[in-house]
């Protein structure tokens, strides 16, 4: 390859690579639960192994974030209105044509007991 060429890594296609992934197109966020991905079936924060590839200097933070996060956001009730979500794979970077929007309907209230500090 000359010098200068630009590789991309597929990360799009191999995210949903049905040989990888039993049902690549749903959101699953519990997909990993119980276990580590194994070696090349997830790339996050760039490709190769974290101690001694080149992967983000924030990418601790960030895992550990989303797992602390995951139980939470798997629970989310929220609605997706109308948008288009096709990613155009002629852009770097890339990201849905529309964004993502999600709409989180109101919260009920929380209720307090009496004596409460609420209730003072």
């Amino acid at each position: 390859m000359p010098g200068g060429t630009l590789v991309l890594r597929d990360v799009h296609g191999h995210h949903r690579d049905p040989a990888l992934w039993p049902d690549p197109e749903r959101f699953d966020p519990r997909r990993f639960l119980g276990r580590d991905p194994r070696p090349g079936e997830l790339i996050p924060q760039g490709g190769g192994d974290a101690h001694t590839g080149h992967r983000c200097t924030g990418e601790d933070i960030t895992v550990h974030l989303v797992a602390t996060l995951s139980t939470t956001l798997a629970d989310l009730d929220f609605d997706m209105p109308e948008q288009d979500l096709r990613i155009p794979v002629s852009r770097v970077p890339t990201r849905p044509r529309s964004g993502v929007r999600i709409q989180i309907p109101a919260r009920t209230p929380l209720t307090t007991s009496p004596g409460s500090p609420a209730q003072r």
